[in-house]
C-alpha cells in the first residue's frame, strides 16, 4: 500500500482554489492495482484541484500509451490513449461514492486519488484497438496478418455483389 501514498493529495488545510499535481503512472501502478484490463502502459497524468467551500473538483487529464495487442494485425503496440475526467468531491456525514460524484467526511485530511486515476484511464481507453501507424518510420505491424486480411478483402465478392451467393447450394438436413 505504500507505493500509492504517492498519490494521497492533502485537503485539509489546503487554501481555496485551484492546486496542480503531476503523476506518472505505468506498469508498476497496473500491477499494483491488480488492472485486469491495462496491465502494460505509462500515462502522464495531470491533476487540477479546485478546492471550494463546501465540495471539490478533480479534473483529471491523461496523456501516454497502453501496451497490447492490436485488433487489425495481431501485433503488440504502444497504443497512444489521451482523455480527460472531472469528479465531483462532496462533503456529507458519511462516504460513498456514487460514480462522478463521491462523498467524503468534512473532517477527511487527505484524499487519494489512485483509483480515480485507473478509472479515468480505463474508461479513455479506445474500444477499437488499432491506430494510424502509417506515419511511423517503423510500423509494429505484423505484415504477414495484414497479407492474409488483403487476400480475403471484399474483391473476393461474387460478381452479382451477394455476399451470401456461395450458400445457395448448401443443404442441411435436420434432426428429427
Amino acid at each position: 500500500m505504500a507505493y500509492f501514498d504517492q498519490f494521497t493529495l492533502p485537503v485539509k488545510g489546503l487554501h481555496l482554489g485551484i492546486h496542480e499535481y503531476q503523476f506518472v503512472v505505468d506498469d508498476v501502478f497496473f500491477r499494483e492495482k491488480e488492472s485486469t484490463l491495462i496491465e502494460s502502459g505509462r500515462f502522464e497524468v495531470e491533476i487540477v484541484l479546485d478546492k471550494h467551500i463546501d465540495m471539490m473538483v478533480v479534473g483529471i487529464g491523461f496523456e501516454g500509451y497502453w501496451n497490447t495487442t492490436c485488433d487489425r494485425c495481431t501485433a503488440d503496440i504502444a497504443l497512444p490513449v489521451t482523455g480527460s475526467s472531472e469528479y465531483l468531491i462532496k462533503y456529507a456525514v458519511a462516504e460513498s461514492d456514487e460514480g462522478d460524484i463521491i462523498y467524503v467526511m468534512k473532517e477527511t485530511s487527505e484524499l487519494n486519488i489512485a483509483n480515480l486515476i485507473l478509472d479515468s484511464i480505463t474508461v479513455g481507453l479506445p474500444i477499437s484497438k488499432t491506430f494510424d501507424c502509417d506515419a511511423m518510420d517503423v510500423r509494429p505491424c505484423d505484415t504477414g496478418v495484414l497479407a492474409s486480411l488483403e487476400r480475403w478483402s471484399h474483391s473476393d465478392l461474387p460478381a452479382s455483389g451477394d455476399i451470401w451467393a456461395g450458400l445457395q447450394g448448401l443443404r442441411i438436413d435436420s434432426e428429427e
